[in-house]
């Protein structure tokens, strides 16, 4: 048969019909989803995928996701064979050294695509589980040594078969979470979505024909791999580096972990080595390759065609390497539920190390840590349990242009929404937010500000306890080009009787009725030299509350009435 030949704009047109069904993918995920942590924070990713397993749409989710729902499907296969996937089955899987890289609360679904009898793709979801078992509520203890600690692995379980949702596994899932925590609820949306992905992608199929799609795909991911290279082409050639460190690993808490990172840029290709970077930790700071490898997709997303739809052609000209059973590419038993610490610092990093190469383009350093906070206790009314997650949003880096951007979620979470503060006290009638705003003197100074990061301060009405772990001591968020550093994040506990502690990393914190946690995120760095800011902007700031007057005279030279000097 000669090779099917195919114009551009039936191309285009089919390309945006399968991004559409991933997009729908998503907003089946939204509008099904029990746990806020999906419907409201957004922290899971959808996918369309051919039959080689190459990403041919993603619906918009999670950053540090960007073409990571391939590698589940991939090691499923080489768990189980090909000819495990069968028509209306459905898999899961989280296990961190294989596939996932995550943490074991992002759990995968995927499900083949047959048309016509034949495989003709796959679509995937993966989503985060408010609770996977484990010792403590939520899962996402901070002080874990053995994966077995934090809850149910799956490797490549069969869910679905041949349409019939498997009781058994079901019972089994069931038997070790907190059904409270509405998991059971969320994986019902899983399964919607997975459905749904299928109908979707059907729907282009029968329009246009399997060889058709299949045919499109290929040759809008050529496309995309040319578009990127000819972008990695514009950055001088070079190897540029770059080293950081996290403040520990929950565990040996005097000693900072390091992470190192040369990125070597030629010929329309980029390579990222880790060598140097330190081993797995004794701690749950550490992630599997996968993930890793997703951040520097991310990566060169952001720096080569960020504006262009996703697909396995963006990622054809990166190369990665990791050192194994580093802190970037941990083996079994290693714990993973701080993952996204060493991967948030990575992607900074990254844009560190090139910035000599991109001065005009490259962001200075940002406040670090989504920082998740987990509050649980016995809920009022119903007297169950309760579980409320919080990711909280910070300051970004100053721009070589603009200001940073101010509450904002870090880089691989940046599509994530905050939880409304109705939506919080409608859930949780004993947690009431009495402070909800810009954190003042947060931004690094610079030419061009940081970023402000947030003050949240919760008022527990009743005894519960709270799991949270800050970063960003070790290696604050920096300044580039004469810029100072942004402030760092912090949590601090107010008794009634008006006593403070002080606490960075810790699992079931215990709480007393009438207590307050006030979290403070840092800011973004400043760009280029304080001196330079225009003192216009800088009377601007004061007036709008971002810089205090004390803090315009030590950063900026300029007093009350906006003199400088």
């Amino acid at each position: 048969m000669l090779p099917l030949t195919i114009n551009n704009i039936t191309t285009q047109i089919i390309r945006a019909a399968l991004n559409a069904a991933a997009e729908r993918m998503r907003i089946t995920m939204i509008k099904t989803a029990y746990n806020h942590i999906i419907s409201e924070s957004l922290d899971f990713g959808c996918a369309i995928f051919d039959p080689d397993v190459q990403m041919i749409a993603q619906g918009v989710g999670l950053p540090v996701f960007q073409g990571h729902l391939g590698f589940p499907i991939q090691a499923t296969i080489a768990d189980r064979g090909i000819d495990a996937f069968r028509e209306g089955d459905v898999f899961i899987h989280n296990d961190p050294y294989t596939g996932n890289g995550n943490h074991l609360n992002d759990v995968a679904m995927s499900a083949p695509v047959f048309w016509e009898g034949h495989l003709t793709g796959f679509v995937a979801v993966k989503a985060h589980w408010s609770d996977v078992g484990g010792p403590v509520p939520s899962s996402m203890q901070v002080g874990s040594t053995d994966f077995r600690q934090e809850g149910l692995r799956f490797r490549s379980v069969r869910l679905v078969s041949r349409g019939e949702l498997s009781e058994e596994v079901m019972r089994i899932i069931a038997g070790n979470i907190r059904t409270e925590s509405g998991t059971l609820k969320d994986i019902q949306a899983m399964l919607a979505v997975c459905r749904a992905g299928d109908t979707f992608f059907r729907e282009v199929l029968a329009k246009y024909g399997r060889d058709t799609v299949l045919e499109a795909a290929r040759v809008y991911m050529e496309q995309s791999e040319r578009r990127t290279r000819h972008a990695l082409a514009r950055i001088p050639a070079g190897v540029y580096r770059a080293v950081g460190h996290f403040d520990n690993d929950g565990i040996t808490l005097d000693r900072p972990v390091r992470v190192e990172m040369a990125i070597t840029v030629t010929d329309g290709g980029m390579t990222v080595d880790f060598a140097g970077s330190d081993p797995q930790v004794k701690g749950p700071f550490n992630c599997g390759d996968a993930i890793t490898i997703s951040a520097c997709r991310m990566l060169i997303k952001c720096l080569t065609t960020p504006l262009d739809p996703v697909d396995e052609g963006c990622f054809r000209p990166l190369t990665v390497v990791i050192p194994p059973r580093s802190v970037l590419a941990a083996q079994e038993p290693a714990p993973t539920a701080r993952y996204y610490v060493p991967v948030n610092l990575l992607l900074d990093l990254g844009l560190r190390a090139l910035a000599p190469a991109m001065p005009d383009a490259v962001p200075a350093g940002s406040y670090g840590d989504q920082m998740p906070t987990i509050a649980f206790g016995t809920h009022p009314e119903t007297g169950r349990l309760f579980i409320q997650g919080d990711l909280n949003a910070g300051g970004t880096g100053a721009r070589p242009a603009f200001d940073g951007e101010s509450a904002m979620i870090i880089f691989a979470g940046s599509t994530a929404r905050n939880n409304p503060v109705e939506v919080v006290e409608s859930r949780l009638p004993s947690i009431r937010i009495m402070r909800y705003a810009l954190r003042q003197d947060s931004g690094g100074a610079g030419r061009h500000r940081g970023g402000l990061g947030i003050e949240r301060e919760y008022q527990f009405l009743l005894p519960a306890f709270i799991t949270f772990s800050l970063e960003r001591k070790a290696t604050p968020p920096w300044g580039l080009w004469g810029g100072k550093d942004g402030a760092v994040n912090g949590v601090e506990i107010t008794a009634p009787d008006g006593a403070t502690r002080h606490v960075r990393k810790a699992t079931q914190h215990p709480i007393a009725a009438g207590e307050t946690v006030r979290i403070m995120t840092g800011g973004g760095g400043g760009f280029g030299p304080p001196s330079e800011r225009d003192p216009a902007a800088v009377r601007r700031d004061v007036r709008e509350g971002y810089v205090s007057p004390e803090a315009a005279r030590r950063d900026y030279g300029v007093g009350a009435r906006g003199a400088s000097g």
